[in-house]
């Protein structure tokens, strides 16, 4: 097999600085927006900011989406200026607020910036400069999303996916947090859609996942735990599964982006530790409404990861507080929920009903299209029996295409998260339980469960287990920094080395991971990126982009496979392609019928060329195989191809002449369709 030429750019230097400027776009603007709101504690600011950060950015897609007026930085600036406005004006002077002990908090901050260090390592060994494309499908359309909100200024969320990236009709809804910050990377560090969604992709799993496992640990373990957090982000960053996982198996970056960011968004929705009067709550509102809108706007899974986490850590929280009342006769103890806990609450249902007002368009949509539903979606795993199911969740194997039988465990990982359930205790309850009861769904979808409320986690997942267990990572990861803490305290008896002794032991937890697992995960990046198992996009399709643009004249359109690498003309050169998804949708019937039967020029597809001025053809002969569902094996005759039955051999096809070759690519004239239905002798000459 002949290596894939893969098409990169760019400098180390100029690298760095991309991912400064996606740092510090999901960083400042809800950074902002929260200290407006009164948020003093470090681990809270830095954890719930990136929610926040993209709620604004949602904000500022939304407003320029519905006034026709183009989405970009100055406008995401401007918002968050007014919304840190808002919330200043309504929560007026932020009282004093304690901090975390330096420290916990030293200790967590080293183990964070340890953790964020090797992210940031295995991405570079694996993904190589930043403007190298992934070969994955799905990636491919994450970077079309994001290169038309880059070309045209649209980011609305309820027409982020635009079927015809020209006309930008059809569109469907599609869950764009993600795109709207790499365009703003983007845009702000001058570089294309390529870089701006991989320089997201590293900050996901490398801060933003990191960050808000701090601030949770901050929120639900004791202060002196807070380096749990720490360990949590150390774990996190060896782990294959999720987020890794989802780069190399089905290029899921959004769902994998909401993994990351839940942790921290959790964290915020939580009652705050001080006791805020009903101002001090209504100011945080704005922040409250934005951090639940920027995470579904990642992807509306989060609003399970989130919600989920949320009530099983109050469910503890509030049984512990009843129980506790109970023993000591309190006359609350009949008392669910404290002054202090009501007006949380109320300030929640009035987050909840602004932030529906900004996304629950979009939900519907999705919701309305079908979205993940499992009725549409294989499982990825069989139904399995209970000894392997219960074996799969607890040892934590790589799975997936880097390890089809499940046979490579994690057992550093796993080791670290059972012994934290073990030593979990009163004071990590909500932590143990909250996983304790993601992990019995995900072993209830491993023995192949139906209901009601199991169905509708099974469509949010896309029939998918490692998108069901991924609810319950964030937990996973704090227990083993449970298990840290606690054996440090037990080391030190609680002395003032804890800390210390803590970050030792994480790091440790770091160097065991990395020894077990990290030389599988820069290989799995690497098949994706820097040394592609399969080839879509490579110079050749890259050339023929660079071709394309040269001679498209304006109003002409380029007939392309969504399967191969010509989507990337448009990403790169701004080419008008027609397919932009892998197999032509339901909702394109015209760039289904050219897919079919272009090279037989028929009535119905001279009509097409006619109406739409179908000028060009571009095709990339050694695309990877497509198995397709019944319906389409139904229209296009065929259980599936690498190359659309309307595209192949059109050196063989009467009136079709080849102008453009670079290796596996060619570029074709169209043969001119006269109004009487005659051929002529191509349109491009």
């Amino acid at each position: 097999m002949t290596p894939v030429q893969v098409v990169t750019g760019g400098s180390s230097a100029g690298d760095a600085l991309t991912l400064v400027v996606a740092a510090l776009w999901v960083l400042v603007p809800g950074a902002a927006v929260l200290t407006a709101a009164g948020v003093r504690r470090l681990p809270l600011l830095l954890g719930g900011a990136p929610a926040v950060s993209v709620g604004i950015s949602t904000v500022a897609a939304s407003v320029t989406g519905a006034t026709g007026t183009r989405f970009a930085w100055w406008g995401v600036l401007a918002a968050a200026v007014v919304l840190a406005g808002l919330s200043r004006l309504v929560g007026g002077r932020a009282r004093p607020a304690g901090g975390p002990a330096r420290g916990p908090l030293l200790a967590g901050g080293v183990l964070v910036l340890a953790a964020a260090a090797t992210t940031g390592e295995l991405f570079r060994r694996g993904v190589g400069a930043l403007a190298t494309p992934s070969q994955e499908h799905d990636t491919i359309t994450h970077t079309l999303i994001t290169a038309r909100i880059l070309r045209t200024g649209d980011a609305a969320p309820w027409r982020a996916q635009a079927i015809d990236v020209v006309t930008g009709t059809p569109a469907q809804y599609y869950p764009d947090g993600l795109h709207q910050w790499a365009a703003l990377v983007a845009q702000s560090a001058r570089v294309d859609a390529v870089a701006g969604l991989n320089a997201t992709s590293v900050v996901v799993i490398a801060l933003v996942q990191t960050l808000g496992l701090l601030a949770l640990a901050d929120r639900v373990l004791p202060p002196r735990w807070l380096a749990a957090g720490g360990v949590a982000a150390v774990a996190a960053s060896l782990a294959y599964q999720p987020l890794l996982a989802m780069h190399h198996d089905s290029g899921a970056l959004p769902n994998a982006a909401a993994v990351a960011f839940a942790p921290g968004a959790v964290a915020l929705v939580l009652p705050p530790r001080e006791d805020l009067p009903w101002r001090g709550v209504l100011g945080r509102v704005p922040a409250l409404a934005l951090a639940g809108a920027g995470a579904v706007t990642v992807h509306p899974s989060a609003a399970l990861t989130v919600g989920g986490g949320v009530l099983g850590v109050w469910v503890v929280w509030v049984a512990e507080n009843t129980l506790s009342a109970l023993r000591r006769g309190s006359r609350r103890a009949g008392r669910v929920f404290s002054a202090r806990e009501g007006r949380w609450l109320g300030g929640l249902a009035v987050a909840g009903a602004l932030a529906g007002a900004l996304v629950g368009t979009a939900l519907l949509q999705a919701a309305s299209a079908g979205g993940g539903s499992s009725s549409r979606f294989d499982r990825d795993i069989p139904v399995e029996p209970l000894p392997a199911a219960l074996h799969r969740v607890l040892t934590l194997p790589l799975q997936g295409g880097i390890d089809p039988g499940a046979t490579r465990e994690q057992w550093v990982l796993a080791l670290a998260v059972l012994a934290g359930l073990v030593l979990a205790g009163r004071k990590a309850a909500p932590v143990a339980v909250v996983w304790l009861v993601w992990s019995a769904l995900a072993v209830a979808y491993l023995v192949g469960l139906r209901g009601p409320g199991l169905d509708l986690v099974w469509d949010s997942a896309w029939n998918s287990y490692y998108r069901v267990a991924a609810h319950a990572s964030p937990w996973a990861w704090l227990l083993a920094g449970v298990a840290v803490v606690r054996v440090a305290g037990g080391l030190t008896r609680g002395r003032r080395g804890e800390p210390v002794v803590a970050a030792v032991l994480g790091a440790a937890l770091l160097a065991g991971a990395a020894v077990e697992t990290a030389p599988t995960e820069v290989r799995a990046l690497r098949e994706r990126y820097a040394e592609p198992a399969y080839e879509r996009i490579d110079a050749d399709d890259q050339a023929a982009a660079r071709y394309l643009a040269s001679v498209v004249q304006p109003g002409q359109r380029v007939m392309n496979s969504g399967n191969d690498g010509s989507t990337y003309a448009y990403v790169l050169q701004g080419v008008p392609i027609l397919a932009t998804t892998a197999v032509p949708l339901a909702s394109q019937p015209d760039v289904r019928v050219l897919a079919r039967d272009l090279r037989a020029m028929t009535p119905q597809v001279q009509e097409i060329v006619r109406r739409e001025d179908v000028a060009w053809v571009v095709v990339d002969a050694l695309a990877p195989g497509l198995p397709l569902i019944p319906a389409d094996v139904e229209f296009f005759g065929v259980p599936g191809y690498a190359v659309p039955p309307g595209l192949v051999d059109l050196d063989a096809a009467p009136g079709f002449r080849r102008v453009f070759t670079s290796g596996s690519v060619g570029v074709w004239e169209v043969p001119d369709v006269t109004r009487d239905g005659t051929r002529g002798q191509g349109r491009g000459s």
